[in-house]
């Protein structure tokens, strides 16, 4: 492990950000004025890269705050490195970032130091797009994840599990020490969502309105790749969580397709329609195409 500077005053809020081949020092920088009593923990998960990780040292550096990294040789999964962050976590709150997310406020670390003043078990500050970068490749992704994803406090509150994601959520430290994310969850998807899901059971989760911006869009290979990866995560969430997953419109979708004949026909067709080979296809149409393949690969691996 790796610490660089002091702490000057008792610390209330652990800023945790696990990256793999992912570069954080835009995140890092966005909070270089952070006020007293936070710290900052990174995980390199494996990365591998000496430049990277010489990157984010300079960058961690000239930080304000206390930083500790911590070096992996291989990578294990965003659930064990998560709970590796949390046991190295010194405040009462932690602070889930991922490192591809921008705040949106200059004042945003101040307002969780606020939220945090109200004692709350856990609370989710919400997603967007504001500081996003839309390019060709990513449009797609732009436009699900605007769509999906950035909800307001008020909209998310209607589910609130469901909707709470670990890019942006404050967890009060001792309640992660008796509910760990399940290690069990590999590669892409659901950990967070399993999580909130078992925190639920222990007290609300609170929706606020203090967002970060998703700044790593993906292209479309990647999105299809990420696909295929959930697709045993889904099942596992809908193993641990039946009740809950079956009021999800991917598992009903899911479900029906599973009764589909030529699924893996239809998997092919929807992936063409999400590339957009001819640049002809209407984006709410690759949209539809890339949930429908989702879905199909998500129906693979339920039973």
């Amino acid at each position: 492990m790796l610490k660089l500077g002091a702490a000057t005053a008792p610390v209330r809020l652990s800023i945790l950000t696990p990256f793999f081949r992912c570069d954080p020092t835009p995140l890092l920088a966005a909070m270089a004025s952070a006020p007293a009593g936070v710290e900052f923990v990174l995980l390199d998960d494996g990365s591998g890269s000496a430049e990277l990780l010489a990157r984010v040292l300079t960058s961690a550096a000239a930080l304000r705050a206390p930083v500790r990294v911590i070096v992996w040789e291989k990578n294990r999964g965003r659930a064990a490195g998560r709970n590796r962050l949390v046991a190295e976590a010194a405040g009462d709150y932690v602070l889930f970032l991922d490192a591809d997310m921008i705040p949106d406020c200059p004042r945003f670390l101040e307002r969780w130091l606020e939220v945090a003043e109200s004692e709350p078990l856990a609370a989710f500050g919400g997603l967007s797009l504001r500081k996003a970068t839309r390019t060709a490749e990513t449009a797609l992704h732009h436009n699900l994840f605007g769509a999906s994803d950035c909800r307001d406090a008020e909209g998310r509150a209607r589910a609130p599990a469901q909707f709470t994601a670990s890019a942006n959520l404050l967890v009060r430290r001792d309640l992660l020490a008796q509910l760990p994310f399940d290690s069990g969850f590999v590669g892409w998807g659901f950990e967070d969502t399993e999580w909130a899901l078992r925190a639920a059971h222990l007290g609300p989760i609170l929706h606020v309105d203090n967002p970060a911006t998703h700044a790593g869009l993906d292209d479309v290979e990647t999105l299809i790749r990420k696909s295929e990866e959930a697709g045993p995560n889904f099942a596992r969430l809908a193993a641990k969580h039946p009740s809950a997953v079956r009021s999800f419109s991917a598992h009903r979708l899911a479900q029906a397709l599973r009764l589909a004949p030529a699924r893996a026909a239809l998997r092919r067709a929807c992936a063409w329609l999400a590339r957009d080979p001819l640049s002809a296809t209407p984006m709410i149409v690759r949209r539809a195409a890339l949930k429908l393949y989702r879905a199909s690969c998500y129906a693979e691996h339920l039973t």
